[in-house]
């Protein structure tokens, strides 16, 4: 169609996730000019059904082409993938990367990092370093603010089934 008019418009309801991925790459490779996006609407409403479920551990998620990328603020301690590694040997390509550490005492910390502290007790100590050094070693007592796929979340939550990692099928979700 697009051959024959470049600048026709063209919106298509599709429901398999995995058809709306191979649709989107046969599309910007045979017209890499045209404006091409491709949303499922479970992709699209990821997000919102993972914050449902997760309560106040997901801060933020963004679309990125066909993923979503998640920000959630998780306690280290009880995940080997973090306690007692460095920020960078926590570092998991195309699953996870630790953005920011909560500076506040456990006692102290907001329960809720999204909830503006404007209106929560001025007394209370708040930040987050957003500049953490790659060679800082997570404490099991401390909080982080990561940058997550859906799947690597799923991992370090550890709601995933062994063997389906993304070092192992090659996905990042």
């Amino acid at each position: 169609m697009r051959s024959c008019a470049p600048g026709l418009r063209v919106a298509l309801r599709l429901h398999d996730d995995d058809f709306a991925t191979a649709l989107y790459r046969t599309l910007r490779a045979a017209h890499p000019h045209a404006l091409t996006r491709s949303r499922s609407v479970s992709t699209l409403a990821a997000p919102a059904f993972a914050g449902a479920m997760m309560g106040r551990q997901i801060l933020g998620a963004i679309p990125v082409e066909r993923r979503v990328l998640l920000f959630a603020a998780l306690n280290v301690a009880g995940h080997p993938q973090l306690e007692g590694r460095t920020v960078a040997e926590s570092f998991r390509a195309g699953a996870w990367r630790v953005l920011a550490l909560d500076t506040a005492a456990p006692d102290d910390r907001l329960p809720d990092l999204a909830a503006n502290p404007a209106h929560e007790d001025s007394d209370r100590p708040a930040g987050l370093v957003w500049d953490i050094h790659p060679g800082y070693v997570l404490r099991p007592r401390d909080r982080v603010v990561l940058a997550a796929t859906r799947q690597g979340l799923a991992e370090l939550l550890g709601r995933q089934p062994h063997g389906t990692g993304p070092e192992r099928t090659g996905r990042t979700d």
